[in-house]
C-alpha cells in the first residue's frame, strides 16, 4: 500500500530560514532582502540576523509571510566557532532568555540549544564544516531539529557549504533530525542557491511551524521532489528531471540511479532489505544541483 511522506492535504510553500540584513553583517536591508525574495516567489522567510531577535513587524507581509529568526554564535577562537539558527514561535517579539553571542566559557553549544528550545524555537545546526566542528561535538548534542546538509552562501565564502558525511554519521548513530538548505544570504551572490519546501495546511505562520516540527517538508538547491514515501517494502521518490537520484541507507548500502544519455530520471523505487535503520534520497539535476529528503526510519530493522 502506497504511503507518502507528506501530508496528503496541503499546499507546497518555498521559503528560506537562514540570511542576515543590515541589522548584522549582510548587505540588504530587510526591506529589500523581503522585498527580493518575494518577486522571486519565495511565500516564507526568516532574517536571521547574529545575536539579535528582530520581528520586523515594519515591513509589509502582503507578498510573503515573515517568520522571526535569530542565529546565535559560540566564539572558541578566530578558527573555530558554533552558530545555530532559531526559527520563532508566531507572533514571538523577543526571546525569553538574554539574546547576544556568547564565549565557549559563557556557554556550551548544549546550553545554548536547550536555552533555544525552551524558548520554543525549531533549532538547526548551522554550517557545521565551516564552523570547525567536529564529529565528536556533534555528537555529544541532543534536542536540536534540523542540521545544514548545504548552506549556498557558505559555498560561495569557502567552499564549506555540504555536510552530508556529518548528516549521515548522526543518523547512523540514532539521531533523528531533519536536513536543511539555507542560502545564509550576507552578500548579493548568495541568493537563492539553497530553501526548504514546507507541505503546510495553509498559508500562516502556525502552518509553516506545524510543517517544520513535523517534517513535512524537503531541502533543495534545485530540483523538486514531487512525493516520496513507502509502497509495501519499497521507498519511492517522485522528482523534477534529474540526471541521478541516490538512495542513502544505513547499515546496509543503498543505490545510485544514473539517467541513460539524453534521457532524465523522474523518480525511482527501492526495496528494502529489512535491516535499514533509515533511508534518505538525494536527487541530482543536470546542472548538478541537488534536493534532499528526510529520512524514513524504521524501528524494527534487523542490522
Amino acid at each position: 500500500m502506497k504511503k507518502s511522506y507528506f501530508p496528503e492535504k496541503g499546499l507546497w510553500l518555498k521559503g528560506n530560514l537562514h540570511s542576515h540584513t543590515t541589522v548584522s553583517d549582510g548587505v540588504y536591508t530587510p526591506q529589500e532582502i523581503a522585498e527580493l525574495y518575494a518577486s522571486h516567489g519565495y511565500d516564507f522567510f526568516s532574517m536571521t540576523d547574529h545575536n539579535v531577535f528582530v520581528s520586523h513587524e515594519e515591513v509589509p507581509q502582503s507578498r510573503m509571510l515573515l517568520l522571526t529568526g535569530v542565529e546565535h554564535d559560540i566564539v572558541y577562537h578566530e578558527g573555530k566557532c558554533t552558530h545555530i539558527v532559531g526559527t520563532g514561535m508566531p507572533g514571538k517579539t523577543e526571546t525569553g532568555y538574554e539574546c547576544r553571542k556568547y564565549t565557549k566559557e559563557e556557554r556550551s553549544d548544549q546550553q545554548l540549544i536547550d536555552m533555544m528550545l525552551e524558548d520554543g524555537q525549531f533549532v538547526v545546526i548551522a554550517h557545521p564544516v565551516w564552523s570547525r566542528m567536529t564529529p565528536e561535538e556533534l555528537l555529544k548534542l541532543k534536542g536540536f531539529h534540523g542540521f545544514e546538509v548545504w548552506n549556498h552562501g557558505i559555498e560561495k565564502l569557502a567552499h564549506g557549504g555540504h555536510a552530508e558525511v556529518y548528516y549521515d554519521l548522526l543518523l547512523q548513530n540514532g539521531m533523528r533530525i531533519f536536513a536543511m538548505a539555507s542560502d545564509d544570504t550576507h552578500e548579493t551572490y548568495d541568493v537563492f542557491g539553497g530553501w526548504i519546501c514546507v507541505k503546510a495546511a495553509e498559508r500562516s505562520w502556525a502552518a509553516i511551524m506545524d510543517a517544520l516540527f513535523a517534517g513535512a517538508f524537503y531541502a533543495s538547491g534545485g530540483p523538486e521532489i514531487l512525493d516520496y514515501g513507502m509502497d509495501g517494502d519499497e521507498v519511492y521518490v517522485e522528482c523534477s528531471d534529474c540526471k541521478e537520484i541516490h538512495v542513502i541507507s544505513y547499515p546496509p548500502r543503498g543505490k545510485s540511479y544514473f539517467a541513460p544519455e539524453g534521457e532524465v530520471l523522474n523518480g525511482i523505487s527501492f526495496k528494502r532489505t529489512g535491516r535499514e535503520s533509515y533511508i534518505r534520497v538525494e536527487c541530482i539535476d543536470n546542472n548538478g544541483r541537488a534536493a534532499w529528503t528526510q529520512p524514513i526510519y524504521f524501528e524494527n530493522s534487523a542490522h
